[in-house]
């Protein structure tokens, strides 16, 4: 396959993943707020400010928004200002712009559904996104990137491209499952008392939520939710789709696949990174993660994760070709 190709693939995957864990961080947050509107303090926009910090996208927000993050700026911001890369809109327009460049390599179905979710979205702001709710809105992008995966799942031969798709999508989602959980470090408790309060937990189970994980966490865990078994499951479970490990084991199925018969120095670079930090976090001891730095630890796995990105790109794709039109962003 050609590296131009396997690169759009790669990161129509990346985009339509990034839009949906965008939809459900923007989700944990509001329902967080949510759960602190009966304190005084409920409406501090330090409420919504952590959303830019998780995203990497702070210095962007405040040029654009100014110093004041109040939830219509944020909103608008992470879903459907074009001037953010990192927004909804932005990254289903580039998904779509991909998709157009290998039309003729993909199935009807999957170019018509990229397309038909662009279109739908393009026009929406923060007035819709309000008059529908953030619950009913977000419900409805998160249906559409699954539904795009679905499709694409049922019409990509299970070729060199399947496994580029693959490695965009648990490459990402491992990311982005780190700020979800990133996004409850940064909240503002009422006391050092609150943790481990109904409080507490009600915030927890709404992270579990915006994973899609709090039934299955349910099934696998008995008593009350608490920060090390739910960091614990979303960071070191191997058999939750949206785990960070169940990721990274993915993402070195993908790599393992793509990388069959070449053992080229940068290749086996990419293959040891993602083994390496499978590794670590089968033999992670939370607890001790938490008392050393919570925040520290998963921005470090977002630079590892990183790592691997830009090695399996050294190791596999070529120079992009100019007239591709290619839509990328680290």
């Amino acid at each position: 396959m050609l590296s131009r190709v396997a690169n759009l693939i790669y990161w129509i995957a990346r985009y339509l993943e990034r839009a949906e864990n965008t939809a459900r961080i923007v989700e944990v947050n509001a329902q967080l707020v949510l759960d602190l509107q009966s304190r005084q303090d409920a409406d501090d926009p330090r409420a919504w400010e952590p959303l830019v910090f998780v995203t990497g996208s702070d210095e962007k927000f405040h040029e654009l928004y100014g110093e004041k993050a109040t939830e219509r700026a944020v909103v608008e911001f992470m879903l459907f200002d074009k001037r953010n890369p990192g927004s909804v809109l932005s990254c289903i327009a580039a998904a779509r712009e991909n998709a157009r460049c290998i039309r003729d390599q993909l199935a009807a179905e999957v170019w018509e559904t990229i397309n038909t979710f662009y279109l739908h979205l393009k026009d929406d702001d923060f007035t819709r996104y309000a008059q529908l709710g953030s619950a009913e809105y977000l419900a409805g992008i998160k249906a559409q990137t699954q539904l795009f995966h679905g499709v694409a799942e049922s019409m990509i031969p299970r070729d060199t491209g399947w496994w580029f798709y693959e490695l965009g999508r648990h490459l990402e989602r491992a990311d982005n499952t780190s700020r979800i959980l990133d996004v409850k470090y940064y909240m503002i408790l009422p006391s050092l008392q609150a943790v481990g309060s109904a409080l507490d937990m009600v915030q927890w189970a709404s992270v579990l939520r915006s994973c899609s994980a709090f039934e299955a966490y349910r099934r696998n865990h008995r008593g009350e939710l608490s920060l090390v078994s739910v960091v614990n499951y979303l960071a070191c479970d191997p058999t939750f789709p949206r785990s960070i490990l169940y990721s990274v084991i993915k993402a070195e199925l993908c790599l393992t696949s793509i990388s069959a018969g070449r053992h080229t120095p940068p290749v086996e670079h990419a293959n040891d990174l993602a083994r390496h930090l499978r590794q670590d976090l089968v033999g992670a001891d939370i607890q001790r993660v938490i008392t050393a730095g919570l925040h520290e630890y998963l921005d470090h796995l977002q630079t590892r994760l990183q790592e691997i990105h830009i090695a399996a790109q050294t190791a596999f794709i070529e120079a992009s070709t100019p007239s591709a039109h290619l839509q990328t962003q680290s």
